[in-house]
């Protein structure tokens, strides 16, 4: 540079993101070699907030796949879509492959994971047949590694802030709401409150203001969570280790709500030739959980709120004013037991040969063992709804056993021709059996309160049932891929499947993508300078689903009757009476035919990198459960039998794109920001029999559209009596948007033909925004999510009803009308049980933008953390759900992303850890 006032800059590519290897069906392979849609997941994207889900660590992350966590009760798990829904009545949820093998998330710690490789299209998912159609998500856990031990301890503790949740009328506010559904129903205003409250005692304790915010009496916990993991790292040349154990414990909101776990992990790679090495994969987990009542919260906004909520000695009151019950009282001493305890354990091993370059040969064989025991318990002072075959108090015992075995064979050959064409090629064969049995013993009136669920003998009423049931899967796979100097790439997969739920036991599912590197080519060399990648892909491909109908679902079932009342020669004798569905010799699976174009770019040496894609699936011969008219004559007990058919369609399509940024990397700063962006639309193309009302399903609606009347705002008292009474309404009353009947232009009384299309639930447009800083020792993180176009139908303003009924409460802060508060949202008091069309309230906008977490972190310099003989140390807090935008101001104390749930709300969490590193 010297006195010169030129300076030259040569940017070159980076190209250690195309080298990293991701992992593929039965496989893997270099980034710059994928030819179909692909995400991947390091650890670090997973663990960066702390939690013990690693999906919801993932929710807005990913493109095209919605993760939604739609509960704040302890344990609950998120929901899943991959690309939209696909089925009607079968599975939606991806396939997860855990090291793998078919398995089961909600069971690893996320610590022990090292990477998640989400398969999006068919090209990529079509070598798991007919369990690949709603995506594949591949979960690959930590190895040992040459060099001496590493120990990590990971810790952190968590408390809940308060939760966003309706509260019930009090003090002025209820009396207000009762003097004025006092009028609506009188026409004047009462003379005093004696006129509402005849009963003496709930009139006493109003003159004293004993006044009960319930739901701050139910939700009075503060929810916490802790973790507590450890892990060891290690191993030579020829053996290599990596050991884990962790500890989980997660306070609810109610007191009642709680959970335990355990969780062991060993894996263990062994070379015995250098040709040839075993390897073995365990995971062991205890739970133990006990489940909150769902329906305290919302029984807490809705009761009555006078009286005395506890007794003198501080013990709940049961009946805590005259036939007034409290909604406490699950927490009452033996009144209220939900406890599940499961024990999960997976063990696998593999042996792997390499005895020629190129050519290797691998199987694997796993065991899964998952057992539990749910034990409740239902006193007569609780809140939790009864069986229907049950009296109180009533307690039951659940046992479940599942057993599964798999034993895939991968045998693989690649080689390099003449410099320029490289070839591979995989086959596969996979067997799988698996097992589900239960039994349950349950009773009514036991004669201690105390027994719990224990000593069912003591019953007067015993109730026992038990089921068994086995399925299994064979299938054969092959998969070609070839490359021409790396930059025209081409895979063909073809997988047969067969399986014993279905009738049409085996079907075939074909894929195949071509790739272009644009960027490698000659004539791309002049915009190398600012094109570091550009790759083309496109890929077709078929993929299967069959989930929903059971291990028996294409059979008729029957019910053998050992003692029926039917007489031959004077002895009662047996016989069988079909009952539930009835069989169908030629049910397949749904296939989905699925087309994906993507792009894959890097520019400015990947400084600025990601992908976009294109994607349209049509799923065909949907299952779908058909009622057979009587007339067929096949019935059960004279009642019509379900027959699962091969009968509707649906297709989605959709633009997805991921664009990562390195905006700044100096020596003392970085900061990296990576988008995330999904639009899709699903649709009904046909169903057998047309719209099925009942079960809101249309054609040319998605699956899971909105049906009802659509809210208009509130009839005022300036409207003209002939107007009213064309509709059928008082002032104060719901106004809907009614529909044109026989041309009178919607002017009619109300009717169900006035329902109509809303909306729904799924989001037309997905966003989510992570940047991650860091200075010197310090880093941050922040990830914000948004989504927009999802219609909600919220539960929680459904609670407002507009009950005459004082014993029933109302949410607090409700804008209803009066006639003085015309332009309310709200009806008028007292007037719910008139109206039919109170249901039109709850429909809503739910689009939202909340920051989902903000991680602020520091580690110690080494020269501190060597001191005390650790390699590295980090400290670290987070805020959980710190700040939520809602579109729709009429959900206020609604989450959105609960689908409009109002059993346990969701809550800011404020989370400390460390990590350790010895």
């Amino acid at each position: 540079v010297g006195k010169s006032n030129q300076l030259n800059i040569k940017m070159e590519a980076d190209t250690q993101a195309l080298d990293e290897v991701v992992v593929v069906g039965y496989g893997v392979m270099k980034k710059r070699d994928v030819t179909g849609a692909v995400s991947s997941m390091k650890n670090k994207d997973v663990v960066i907030a702390p939690t013990n889900n690693v999906m919801e660590a993932l929710s807005g992350k990913i493109a095209g796949m919605d993760i939604m966590k739609t509960s704040g009760q302890v344990g609950e798990d998120v929901e899943i879509l991959l690309r939209g829904s696909r089925s009607i009545y079968g599975d939606n949820t991806p396939l997860f492959i855990i090291d793998g093998i078919p398995g089961s998330y909600n069971q690893i710690n996320p610590s022990d994971i090292e990477t998640v490789d989400v398969l999006k299209d068919a090209s990529s998912t079509a070598i798991y047949g007919s369990a690949g159609a709603n995506g594949v998500v591949i979960i690959t856990t930590k190895r040992g590694a040459v060099g001496k031990a590493t120990v990590n301890f990971d810790a952190y503790y968590g408390f809940s802030g308060t939760p966003d949740y309706y509260h019930g009328m009090v003090g002025d506010e209820w009396t207000r709401y009762q003097r004025e559904s006092y009028k609506y129903i009188n026409g004047q205003y009462p003379a005093d409150m004696s006129a509402i409250l005849t009963d003496p005692v709930k009139l006493e304790a109003y003159n004293q203001g004993k006044w009960i915010d319930w739901v701050d009496e139910a939700a009075g916990n503060t929810a916490t969570t802790q973790k507590y993991s450890l892990s060891v790292t290690g191993g030579s040349e020829k053996t290599k280790i990596f050991a884990s154990a962790a500890y989980t414990r997660e306070e609810g909101l109610l007191s009642n709500d709680n959970m335990g776990k355990y969780a062991m992990r060993l894996n263990v790679d062994q070379e015995i030739f250098s040709w040839a090495k075993i390897g073995f994969t365990s995971n062991l987990t205890y739970t133990d959980r006990n489940q909150g009542v769902k329906n305290t919260f919302t029984k807490a906004l809705s009761v009555f709120p006078l009286g005395d909520a506890y007794d003198k000695d501080g013990n709940i009151n049961h009946e805590y004013a005259p036939n007034e019950y409290s909604p406490l009282g699950d927490f009452i001493p033996n009144q209220y037991v939900n406890n599940t305890k499961g024990t999960y354990i997976n063990v696998n091993g593999n042996l792997e040969l390499t005895p020629l370059k190129g050519l290797s040969f691998k199987s694997v064989i796993s065991a899964t063992l998952n057992n539990s025991r749910a034990g409740t318990f239902l006193g007569a002072q609780c809140n939790a709804n009864l069986p229907t075959y049950a009296s109180s108090p009533h307690a039951s015992i659940l046992n479940s056993y599942t057993r599964g075995y798999t034993w895939e064979n991968i045998l693989s050959y690649n080689m390099t021709i003449a410099e320029d064409h490289s070839v591979g090629g995989t086959f596969v064969t996979s067997w799988s059996h698996n097992q589900e049995e239960s039994n349950m013993a349950a009773g009514s009136g036991q004669d201690l309160d105390s027994w719990s669920f224990w000593r069912l003998t003591s019953a007067t009423s015993p109730h026992v049932e038990s089921d068994f049931s086995q399925t299994q899967k064979l299938s054969y796979a092959v998969r070609f891929n070839y490359s021409y100097k790396g930059k025209y790439l081409f895979t063909f997969s073809n997988r047969w499947d067969g399986v014993s739920w279905l009738a049409n036991k085996w079907d075939s599912f074909p894929a195949a993508a071509l790739a272009w590197r644009i960027s490698d080519e000659a004539f791309m060399e002049s915009s190398n300078d600012w094109l570091s990648n550009l790759k083309l892909r496109i890929g077709y491909g078929v993929t299967g689903n069959s989930g929903g109908i059971g291990a028996y679902g294409t059979l008729t079932n029957a019910i053998i009757y050992s003692s029926s009342g039917i007489s031959i020669g004077g002895n009662n004798v047996p016989f069988a009476q079909y009952t539930g569905t009835y069989s169908n010799p030629d049910l397949g699976w749904e296939k989905s035919h699925n087309w994906n174009i993507g792009v894959d770019f890097g520019l400015l040496s990947n400084r600025i990198d990601g992908s976009i894609e294109w994607f349209t699936t049509k799923t065909k011969g949907l299952l779908f459960k058909r009622t057979l008219p009587v007339t067929t004559g096949n019935t059960g007990w004279g009642r019509p039998l379900d027959i699962w058919e091969n009968l509707a369609e649906t297709s989605n399509m959709g633009v997805e794109a991921t664009i990562n940024s390195h905006n700044i990397k100096t020596k003392d700063f970085s900061w990296d920001t990576t988008l995330s962006f999904t639009w899709s639309k699903e649709k009904i193309n046909s169903l057998p029999t047309g719209d099925l009302i009942k079960e809101n399903l249309f054609e040319g609606q998605p699956i899971h559209a909105l049906y009802d009347y659509k809210y208009a705002g509130i009839w005022g008292s300036n409207v003209p009596q002939e107007t009213l009474d064309a509709y059928g309404v008082k002032p104060g009353w719901v106004k809907i948007e009614t529909l044109d009947k026989d041309g009178d232009g919607g002017v009619h009384k109300y009717g169900e033909d006035d329902r109509q299309i809303l909306g729904h639930t799924n989001p037309d447009v997905i966003l989510g925004l992570n940047n991650t800083l860091t200075y010197k020792n310090f880093d941050l993180s922040i990830f914000a999510m948004a989504r927009y176009g999802q219609t909600i139908k919220s539960s929680l303003i459904g609670w407002y009803r507009a009950s005459s009924n004082y014993s029933i409460n109302q949410p607090a802060g409700v804008d209803y009308w009066t006639e003085n508060n015309q332009g309310a949202y709200y009806p008028v008091p007292g007037s719910g049980d008139e109206q039919k069309v109170m249901s039109a309230l709850t429909y809503r906008d739910g689009s939202f933008i909340k920051v989902k977490n903000i991680t602020l972190g520091y580690t110690l310099p080494q020269s501190v953390s060597r001191k005390v003989l650790m390699e590295k140390c980090r400290f670290y807090a987070t805020a959980y759900n710190p700040f939520l935008y809602v579109k729709d101001k009429e959900l206020r104390g609604t989450d959105p992303e609960t689908n409009g749930s109002d059993a346990f709300p969701l809550y800011k969490q404020f989370v400390f850890g460390i990590n350790v590193t010895f």
